[in-house]
């Protein structure tokens, strides 16, 4: 018995240590257990943090692109993903995103390439167009309330629509039936550079003060907010016959995440 109760003294001496560090969280190897590091102590409550004049961040969503004039008359809108990174000095806000999308054509011979008895002699082998579109935008804040900032862009546009397109051949069979074969299948491509203007309505939704080691020494303030923005662009993908030029207008709902210093 003796020796039972000698064993179980020295389990609950050794665990007392561990017990203690799990309540505070934090170890050090000279045995001053429960005291954070100096780089990862917290700001006092009474402090007053300033904030530094630039933030940067990341946003995605999901929204839709519509052509118009010219372009209408081959591709239907679609609905588009997006993914952009932004960061702002003082009031000037810069951003980059891609948004990418799979249009529907409006006819299956894009061109309207015929033979002598109008058969079509090309085909869209596929069943959507790929849409990629960048763009990179200056822009600067002209409200900024307690919950809701507004920004206007400008910036230069990239877009792009590529499909595969099948080459036919027609001929008659020994009944006398017209019957056609692929030919070649070769990606047909269409891109240009232009314009873009865009609006950018952030929503906050809510804003905390964390410690981000990773991102550098000090405390960051992290902002959540919903970004609704409508756009236009303006594109020439082919300046001769078919003329395939116009605006597209659209729109993006996106969450956005923002990071801004943090110094007492």
């Amino acid at each position: 018995m003796n020796h039972l109760i000698h064993h179980l003294a020295a389990a609950l001496l050794a665990i007392l240590p561990v017990l203690a560090t799990a309540q505070t969280g934090y170890a050090s190897l000279d045995g001053n257990a429960g005291q954070k590091p100096a780089s990862q102590k917290s700001t006092p409550a009474d402090a007053i943090l300033v904030s530094s004049d630039y933030d940067y961040g990341i946003y995605l969503g999901a929204g839709g692109v519509f052509p118009t004039s010219r372009t209408a008359d081959y591709f239907k809108g679609c609905a588009v993903f997006q993914i952009g990174l932004t960061g702002s000095y003082d009031n000037f806000r810069l951003k980059t995103d891609v948004h990418f999308g799979q249009p529907s054509f409006k006819q299956s011979n894009m061109w309207d390439v015929k033979d002598a008895q109008g058969h079509d002699l090309l085909h869209n082998s596929n069943a959507d167009a790929s849409y990629l579109g960048w763009s990179a935008q200056v822009g600067y804040t002209v409200w900024q309330g307690n919950r809701v900032a507004v920004t206007p862009n400008v910036g230069c546009y990239y877009s792009k629509y590529s499909w595969d397109v099948d080459s036919l051949k027609w001929g008659v069979d020994e009944q006398g039936k017209e019957f056609y074969q692929k030919g070649k299948t070769w990606k047909e491509k269409k891109h240009s550079w232009g314009f873009i203007a865009s609006i950018d309505i952030d929503i906050q939704l809510s804003s905390t003060v964390t410690a981000t080691p990773f991102m550098g020494n000090g405390d960051k303030r992290f902002t959540s907010s919903l970004r609704i923005s409508p756009f236009i662009t303006y594109a020439n993908y082919s300046k001769h016959t078919p003329v395939m030029k116009g605006c597209t207008v659209g729109f993006t709902v996106s969450y956005l995440g923002l990071l801004r210093s943090l110094s007492m």
